[in-house]
């Protein structure tokens, strides 16, 4: 009789496994049986895990939440979230599995973890100091400056912000500490924020940079559990660009020849990128064909300019030499990632995009409705392909728009 599977020699077992580049398969190999186990075990002592491109998330109608490796083919596998995630709004990522979620349209927000299965509840009411208020907000997305520790009321330093649909469009809070979001009102039309180079750099429609640093608990005062969060600023003189685009249109009653511009940061080389998208209107968008019609990207750098007395508070964004350079950059509001390319073999460098350009406010609040999936794709720095490998192109999901989960 020839023999099973399970009888494989251990040396070979352990090449295979090497071979195997997305983490959750090498995952699904060790649960084959005790000797693939053990083999996998053997190895993973011995050689780190490769390095992961981002998981593309789904939580489509009707099914269960599954995702897309870029290093495993185009094949779904599901995954199991944490209770309550599975029907939930998706509001962002972090790098070790983590997710801002509204398990319950604008309200049960929290921070998730897609394999420790840890859930850190996020306030739904925001304080307002200059008015003195406290009111309710609507969470649009989620950054972090850091992974939230085990135990958040003993510190960690970890610390969200999150573009919201209320009195401010920027709030913060310390996950696990604070009981409200305090809001802040020093910028407006925000449309992206990132945490770089320890502070929360916010850019707005026209380009404007403002950075967010927390204030420091004065040693020997009140402990970081009783302290109030307090956030510092300080924006850029910015050097405006020639050919900067008009800022969006979001009033409904606005002519639908109008065509969008949205912005991301994202951090790349030790540098802040602004990655700069042009989509046409809904007319042009029916005519073109989805992401197959958009008009293009432009990807620049944040330059800061010295000015005399040592003031370095003068910025300009510039082209980047070279364009992507081998980069490759995952858009999505507030966790927009860029990895190099080199490091996954064949992997082809470009700008991946998802369908968040815009946020219709009335889906959260009624807590279901037809999030948009259709605008999916990637620009190779040269043309827009409509369509991302293994993105289903009838998908739909009541619960949220898709996003990336960074392993």
């Amino acid at each position: 009789m020839s023999p099973s599977w399970s009888e494989l020699p251990s040396e070979l077992l352990g090449v295979v496994f090497l071979h195997i580049r997305c983490v959750a398969d090498r995952v699904y190999f060790a649960a084959v049986c005790r000797s693939w186990r053990a083999a996998a075990t053997a190895r993973s002592r011995t050689a780190p895990p490769p390095s992961q491109l981002p998981w593309l998330l789904l939580l489509p109608s009707g099914g269960a939440s599954c995702f897309v490796s870029p290093l495993a083919g185009s094949s779904r596998r599901r995954i199991s979230l944490p209770t309550g995630a599975n029907g939930a709004r998706l509001c962002g990522s972090h790098a070790g599995g983590w997710l801002a979620v509204a398990a319950s349209g604008w309200r049960a927000y929290a921070l998730v973890n897609a394999f420790s299965r840890a859930w850190i509840p996020l306030p739904d009411r925001m304080r307002v100091p200059r008015h003195g208020i406290t009111t309710c907000l609507v969470v649009r997305a989620v950054a972090l400056s850091a992974a939230p520790p085990a135990s958040p009321a003993r510190g960690g330093g970890c610390v969200a912000a999150a573009l919201v649909s209320g009195v401010s469009n920027l709030a913060f809070v310390r996950p696990g500490v604070d009981r409200q979001w305090v809001a802040a009102e020093t910028v407006h039309g925000l449309q992206d924020i990132l945490y770089h180079d320890g502070g929360f750099y916010a850019v707005t429609a026209d380009e404007a940079v403002t950075v967010f640093v927390q204030e420091e608990v004065v040693p020997g005062g009140a402990s970081t559990s009783t302290s109030t969060l307090r956030m510092s600023w300080r924006s850029y003189r910015m050097q405006r660009r020639r050919h900067n685009a008009p800022p969006a249109r979001t009033n409904p009653s606005s002519s639908p020849a109008t065509a969008g511009v949205t912005r991301y940061l994202v951090e790349s080389r030790g540098k802040l990128l602004m990655v700069v998208r042009h989509f046409p209107s809904v007319a042009q968008h029916d005519v073109a064909g989805g992401a197959a019609g958009a008009r293009g990207f432009e990807v620049l750098e944040l330059a800061m300019e010295a000015l005399p007395g040592g003031d370095h508070t003068a910025a300009a964004w510039v082209e980047l030499d070279g364009g992507l350079d081998g980069r490759a950059i995952y858009l999505s509001r507030c966790c927009s990632r860029a990895f190099e390319a080199s490091r996954f073999g064949l992997f082809r460098e470009g700008v991946y995009f998802l369908d968040d350009t815009g946020f219709d406010i009335s889906l959260a609040l009624s807590y279901g409705g037809n999030f948009p999936c259709s605008d999916v794709g990637w620009y190779s720095g040269r043309e827009i392909m409509r369509g991302i490998e293994g993105f289903p192109p009838e998908f739909q999901s009541t619960f949220s728009s898709p996003t990336w989960l960074y392993p």
